[in-house]
Formats: C-alpha cells, structure tokens, sequence
C-alpha cells in the first residue's frame, strides 16, 4: 500500500551573511556557491522530524512540489509529477483535502515545482513545468496564476512564461522566487554541480526568454541531486532538497537572490521514512507579513515541510 505522508522539522539558530559580497553577472542566485562573499555567522539546528499526516486526496498520487499559501493561514498548494492534468491542490497540514484548482491556459508536460512570490496581481502560485529527465525538451514553460481568494475547487487562469536555456536542455525539479524583488530562479537537477539560471525582469508572459546562467551550487554530501527548493517567506535564505538531506543557505542583510554570498549552509536529515520525495517548503507563520526592503539576520524560527513517499 501506498501512503504520502506530511513531515516536519523545526530550523532554528541565527543564520547572517557578513562582510562584502561579491554580485554575478546580471541576476544572480544568493544560495550559489563562489564569489567574493566574506564568512557567514551560523548557529543553526535541525530539530527532530515528525509526522504530521497523510494527504487524503487519492488524486494526489505523486506530489512533486509543496509551497505555504501566503493568503490563507495553514493552507499549503501541492501538486503531481508529471502524468497530470494541469491542476494544484490545496491542503492543511494534516493533509486534509481543502480544494482542487484546474488551471486554465496552461500545459502539463512535467510539473515539477510550486512557489510563491509577488506579480501585478499582488501574490500569485507559480508552478514549474521545467522537468525534462531525457533533456531532449525544445523549450519550457512556468504558470503565473494569481493566488486564490477562497479555498474552494474553482479554474484559475493561467500567465505563461515561457523560456528556454542558452546552452541546451536541461533537466530541473527546483523552482525559486525572491519575495522581495519577484526574481525568478530555475535550478537544475545535475549530479555534482547544478546550474542556477534566472528569468530576464520585469517578467513578461506571452515571451519566451532565454534565461541566464546566474550562478551554481554545489553541495559536498554526493550525489546531490536537487530535487526542490524554497525561498524563506522573508527572504532570509534558500532552502534546497536532496533525496537524502535539506539543506538551509542563509542570506544576510543586503544579500538576497539577486546577488551571491558564499558561507555556511546548514544540513538537515530527511525524514527516515522509505522512499523519500522531493519536496521542501517553509511554513508561513501566522501574521507574517510580506519581508521589508532591507534584508533581516534574525532566526529563521519556521517549520521546514516536506513531502515524502513511503510505500508499505
């Protein structure tokens, strides 16, 4: 029998970039190792890992992206690996079944990642049809839609932003949007180092770009296949997954996604569960609101959610 199961984990410490930080060339990645960027101060720990449901939906078969609703207080959006219909799913944290949204306008080759961040409509869902295992995709698309006002089953209308890569296909699993500046970041899924590449801004849906290489990532723990990501819901840092470890890049004052900054990085375990899947968000806290200007150094203090996949 099959069972997809809710886990978490708490990330708690104080995590700062300091000193000069190097910028790449255009719109850079600030979880990408290399740079100039001076030491980080790091006093972070994985708290234990734990169950906190099953999602109930049958539907939901194959869950490859998980994101916090930012408008809706312990909702999160999921949604299936390839082999869908272009659709996401709303859930609580015990995996209860809230809504189905369809989406209108919108493909679904290979759906691999979901994430939130700012657009003209004030906060939309962007979901990732960015997964090409034989790299053999012509071209690839990510879905702007504006995030619902209600958590109940509706179709939602999709933006497209289309994009291809300037050297060739790729395959990637990790979607990534800057809270504050709504940069656009792709990460893919390469075995020793992966490849950040970011979105040219404004964003323009109706035009396909030609993403540029922003930076990369390389995790010392092999093989490091990333697998999902998210970006903290007030810009303080990266989380990136593995199949076998989370693993935290904090970002500093005056050190978001739109610049490097090398430092420490923080592991944290997978859950110990059979099969582990590929997804990693944060919790939105209650009350949150959307992060200032200024970057802050403060603990991370939200709760790490992943999806995972056992089989019985």
């Amino acid at each position: 029998m099959k069972r997809l199961a809710l886990w978490i984990a708490t990330l708690i410490g104080i995590a700062s970039c300091g000193g000069k930080h190097g910028t790449s060339s255009g719109a850079g990645a600030g979880f990408a190792s290399g740079g100039s960027g001076g030491a980080a101060a790091c006093a972070l720990v994985c708290g234990a890992v734990e169950e906190t449901g099953a999602l109930a939906n049958k539907a939901e078969v194959e869950i490859s992206g998980i994101v916090a609703s930012l408008a809706h207080d312990g909702v999160y959006y999921v949604h299936n690996d390839s082999g869908d219909v272009a659709r996401f799913f709303a859930i609580d944290a015990a995996g209860a079944a809230l809504a189905t949204f369809q989406v209108s306008g919108a493909g679904a080759v290979d759906w691999e990642d979901i994430a939130r961040g700012p657009c003209p409509a004030g906060t939309c869902v962007f979901v990732g049809d960015i997964g090409d295992n034989d790299a053999k995709r012509g071209a690839y698309a990510v879905y702007r839609v504006a995030e619902p006002t209600t958590i109940a089953d509706a179709t939602l209308p999709a933006e497209t932003l289309s994009f291809t890569y300037p050297d060739g296909s790729h395959n990637a699993e990790t979607l990534l949007v800057d809270p504050v500046t709504g940069g656009l970041f792709v990460v893919t899924k390469t075995l020793g180092t992966a490849a950040v590449y970011a979105f040219p801004l404004p964003l323009t849906p109706g035009t396909s770009v030609v993403l540029a290489r922003a930076g990369d990532v390389t995790l010392p723990i092999m093989p490091a296949l990333i697998t999902g990501g998210d970006v903290h819901p007030s810009g303080q840092g990266v989380l990136l997954r593995t199949y076998s470890n989370v693993w935290w890049f904090p970002q500093g004052p005056g050190c978001r996604c739109r610049r490097r900054c090398s430092g420490c990085r923080a592991r944290c375990p997978r859950p110990t569960s059979r099969r582990a899947r590929r997804s990693a968000g944060w919790r939105r806290a209650r009350g949150t609101s959307p992060p200032a200007r200024e970057g802050r150094g403060d603990s991370p203090g939200e709760l790490l959610r992943a999806v995972n996949e056992a089989r019985e």
